[in-house]
């Protein structure tokens, strides 16, 4: 076996791990594999101080058994990809930073870069640059600035300035947008079908602006994209889009990290070794195998064996690593002298975030509903809480708790009833709701709008004589559905955070001032 080719192509692999120390999974992927470079989920985290110390081991490994410095990257967007879980899950996300206003992106992406570096981490999988596009968009949704090219361009940009401050690598995805998809690529591959013009005027211009300030690292999507690519090779594979279209055509000179090779997207046209093998004959510098050993084994064995046959030549993957050691030499820094972690995050950080949290707030319509003296202490208040399922994004990310615990605690004279989006039928048959016997109704829904039934039941309940609101969650499209409520909010993430403020507006602690930076079907005249 050639050890130093081995090498090379451990170093192209970014791997996925089980648990919160080095264990057996990480050691084989050190020593047997020589895996170069990591992704740590929220499986891997439990507090601060444990994040930094399995970094610490991860770069020891790394260095012990490669001889390099390895990227340790993470996706933490904020809002409801956190891979900070619980009481760590304090940062709000993209389309809420978009609705509190000026500054409230970057000051959010400061706080979260200074906290990720102190934590060991070198790279960042965000900003999302994806617009939001097509209101049914599955896997976007909240996670996207806005709907408005220059003005998700400029958000972005920000993020990326104040990682780079803090020697934080952030990676813009996912190239070349995944806004107007209406297919999930954690599940299946998209198939985007837009021009090369229209993808220029729309869904390319974050990545435009973000290449012509050579941002260093870039994320291409799993998607078919036949103006670009008519072969149906997924874009995160094919030469054309990545070395024709994004290096040639677009010029940019940075890293480019494909989404993870384990996902249904891929999987479903190519095994993992497969994949590896076309995403580097494509381009592509970093290669995510984000959670199986095996899978991973099958990825730089793969690689290896075409570098041993001489069909990847050496100095393909020189290429790479020419460009990796570019950024660990402009963007690695030494630890910034800062107060122990485990003092946890100051209250001035804890009180920026939270204050944007309650910026983003909207209210797009009240007509008497939001009176804090008719809510607070009224036993005919009955919330309705109609949680969706827990979405899938690479891993379950919303955590710490039932957040719906918080609006309990805050309205303890309220009726509370959870019910499941998925059940209603059953869950109403169990127990009916009527409209009359109640004074206020208050609906909290995350994207209820993928459950036919649950959304007729509301709109029934919204015809009724009762006064009834509805707080959207999460993706604010679904309040085009609630035209008939007599107050529509907003808070673009159901978080613990976004379940505080949603508490503390009802009862009276701030006024809303949150501007939706999408535009609604069936909402326009309220916008």
């Amino acid at each position: 076996m050639n050890k130093d080719l081995l090498k090379k192509a451990g170093r192209m692999i970014v791997a996925g791990i089980d648990g919160t120390t080095v264990g057996e999974h990480a050691r084989f992927c050190g020593k047997e594999l020589f895996i170069g470079n990591w992704i740590l989920f929220m499986r891997n985290i439990s507090s601060p101080p444990q994040v930094k110390e399995l970094n610490e081991e991860l770069r020891s490994l790394t260095r012990g058994n490669n001889g390099m410095e390895p990227f340790i990257s993470i996706d933490q967007e904020g809002g409801i990809v956190s891979r900070l879980h619980g009481e760590m899950n304090i940062y709000p996300g993209a389309m809420a930073c978009g609705a509190a206003g000026e500054g409230h992106a970057a000051g959010t992406a400061r706080i979260m870069a200074e906290h990720l570096h102190r934590m060991g981490f070198n790279m960042n999988l965000a900003p999302v640059a994806d617009i939001n596009s097509n209101p049914l968009n599955p896997i976007v949704g909240p996670r996207s600035y806005g709907d408005i090219p220059e003005a998700v361009a400029d958000q972005i940009l920000e993020l990326c300035r104040v990682h780079m401050d803090s020697g934080i690598i952030p990676v813009l995805k996912h190239f070349p947008g995944h806004g107007d998809t209406g297919v999930d690529s954690h599940l299946e591959l998209p198939t985007l079908h837009l021009t090369r013009e229209e993808l220029e005027h729309r869904e390319l211009i974050p990545f435009i602006r973000a290449i012509a300030e050579d941002v260093p690292a870039i994320m291409v999507a799993h998607m078919s994209i036949p103006s670009l690519d008519d072969t149906g090779t997924p874009s995160s594979l094919s030469e054309k889009i990545i070395s024709g279209f994004l290096r040639e055509s677009l010029g940019f000179r940075g890293l480019v990290l494909t989404d993870c090779l384990e996902m249904e997207g891929i999987q479903s046209c190519c095994t993992t070794g497969e994949a590896v093998v076309k995403a580097v004959t494509a381009g592509a510098d970093l290669l995510y195998i984000s959670h199986r050993a095996e899978e991973q084994e099958k990825g730089v064995k793969a690689l290896y064996d075409q570098l041993v046959s001489g069909k990847i030549p050496e100095s393909r993957i020189n290429e790479s690593l020419r460009r990796m050691e570019k950024y660990k030499t402009q963007y690695f820094q030494e630890e910034k002298q800062s107060s122990p972690l485990s003092a946890g995050w100051t209250d001035e950080d804890k009180n920026s975030l939270r204050e944007t949290s309650r910026r983003s707030l909207t209210v797009l319509k009240d007509r008497g509903f939001l009176k804090p003296s008719a809510l607070r202490n009224n036993p005919r208040f009955l919330i309705l809480h109609l949680r969706r399922p827990e979405q899938f994004i690479g891993e379950n990310t919303v955590a710490g708790g039932d957040p719906a615990q918080i609006l309990k605690k805050a309205f303890p004279k309220a009726v509370f009833r959870t019910m499941k989006p998925e059940d209603i039928k059953k869950e109403i048959s169990k127990a009916p709701i009527r409209a009359e016997e109640w004074e206020k109704i208050l609906i909290v829904c995350s994207d209820l709008f993928r459950f036919a039934e649950a959304m007729d039941f509301v709109r029934n309940l919204l015809k009724s004589e009762t006064s009834c609101a509805v707080a959207v969650m999460r993706t604010p499209y679904e309040g085009g559905e609630f035209t008939r409520a007599d107050a529509l909010i907003l808070t673009y993430e159901d978080t613990p955070s976004a379940y505080t403020s949603l508490a503390e507006f009802l009862n009276g602690e701030f006024t809303a001032r949150g501007v939706c930076p999408v535009k609604i079907p069936g909402l326009e005249s309220l916008q």
